[in-house]
């Protein structure tokens, strides 16, 4: 064989390859790492935590000591502005360190603040992350319920066909069973029509999990099987725990008194430090000054810089005396701010109890269903059977057949049902469940 057509041959085992690997089950598991490493909505949570992570660095900062370096060349000729006034000009050029010695806690207020507005930012983007499980947790098991509604119709289709066909073939032997050959006509029609409702909510949930999975909607996509759905627990979970919606509104309070704190600070005195370095002179308009020249005959340019090296120390104290009024309207509204977050507080609390409570009876209502279905698909598909038998030996009635086959049909599509609503329900519980 030739060089290429070898090249060729091994192209197309790679392909191969390539498809059987593309084609592969995705499960659960992987389908939501895909969707925490892809999805467009969690970027935006965790921007925000960084957000908040900076904005504690800067409050932490403010009470540190403060190092600026600063200068400024004024230039003023003589024959310009009064000298008095510019002084004949001035330069400067300084080292200045300031810090805050006492700012009424407002400082310690604000770094209780950042720090709880970190701890929001970090509640929100569990949050996300929980919508997003929930959201590949209900599509993947709505995808999957959908399949089985879709395999139990088309399962249907091949015995109504099967059974068409035997009823025509007696048609044609000049049998009476005209009739039962246009009713499995119209059984086969409507079975027909619920597969393609069926197969359009699969792909629709398809369509859903390849978007959280940052997908083209119109991906390929093979889901493997979940196991069964396990019986609810026992011990229901203790209400509240580590649930982001929890932790955001406590952060939130704390984010309210930290602004309380802030605002009661402003009426208290605020003293600061600053001390300085460096040169700062006046007289650009020359290089010795007149003044300095007269007093220091033979003075240079040199000496002129050593007489504007220096230094000083400004201590700063600042009290407000007659904004009483303004600062009293400041901490109302901060107290009253204060006051709503702790009654959001209160009222997250009692939704995400309800929402718990919700989820544990659904999961068990939800189970009960499914093990009676369960328990009865293989008792109506044998029930089906028997009439099919008992007609084609000529002791049972079309009617009974008909009846077994939708009853049939009926209990395979609500198992399904019944599944979805267990996935479901496990899903709500995960996403509201709490720890310590």
């Amino acid at each position: 064989m030739s060089g290429t057509g070898s090249a060729i041959l091994l192209a197309a085992a790679a392909l191969a390859g390539t498809g059987a690997e593309a084609q592969s089950p995705l499960t659960l598991e992987e389908a939501m790492a895909a969707a925490h490493e892809a999805n467009a909505r969690l970027p935006v949570a965790a921007l925000d935590v960084e957000i908040a992570r900076e904005g504690r660095l800067e409050a932490e900062a403010q009470r540190r000591v403060e190092l600026i370096l600063g200068g400024d060349f004024w230039y003023a000729p003589p024959d310009g502005y009064d000298p008095v006034v510019t002084n004949g000009g001035e330069e400067r050029l300084q080292v200045i360190a300031q810090k805050p010695l006492y700012e009424g806690g407002a400082l310690k207020a604000g770094v209780r603040q950042a720090t709880a507005q970190r701890r929001v930012a970090t509640a929100r983007y569990r949050q996300a992350e929980r919508d997003v499980d929930y959201q590949v947790r209900l599509s993947f098991a709505e995808a999957l319920a959908a399949e089985a509604d879709v395999a139990a119709r088309r399962e249907s289709l091949q015995r109504l066909s099967g059974y068409r066909s035997y009823l025509e073939s007696r048609r044609r032997a000049g049998q009476a069973v005209s009739a039962e050959v246009l009713r499995t006509t119209v059984q086969i029609a409507t079975t027909r029509a619920a597969m393609v409702a069926a197969e359009e909510r699969r792909d629709s949930a398809r369509m859903g999990l390849n978007h959280l999975m940052g997908r083209p909607p119109e991906s390929a996509l093979e889901l493997a099987p979940l196991p069964p759905p396990p019986p609810p627990p026992t011990m229901p979970p203790a209400p509240g725990g580590t649930v982001p919606e929890l932790a955001a509104a406590r952060g939130e309070v704390e984010v309210a008194a930290a602004a309380v704190d802030i605002a009661r600070a402003l009426r208290k005195p605020h003293l600061s430090l600053q001390a300085d370095a460096g040169l700062w002179g006046s007289g650009t308009s020359y290089l010795v000054p007149p003044d300095f020249a007269a007093g220091h005959p033979g003075a240079d340019f040199g000496d002129r810089l050593r007489r504007d090296l220096g230094y000083s120390v400004t201590v700063n104290v600042s009290w407000p005396v007659t904004a009483f009024g303004v600062l009293r309207a400041r901490i109302a509204q901060a107290e009253l701010a204060l006051d709503q977050a702790g009654r959001s507080q209160v009222a997250v609390q009692e939704a995400v109890s309800l929402q718990q409570a919700l989820a544990r009876r659904a999961m068990e209502h939800a189970y009960r269903r499914y093990r009676e279905l369960s328990g009865a698909a293989p008792t109506a598909r044998d029930a089906y059977l028997e009439a099919e038998s008992r007609y084609r030996g000529g002791t049972g009635s079309f009617l009974e057949v008909l009846d077994a086959f939708v009853a049939a049909g009926d209990v395979a599509v609500q198992t399904a049902a019944a599944e979805f609503a267990c996935r479901q329900a496990e899903a709500a519980a995960l996403r509201w469940a709490g720890g310590p």
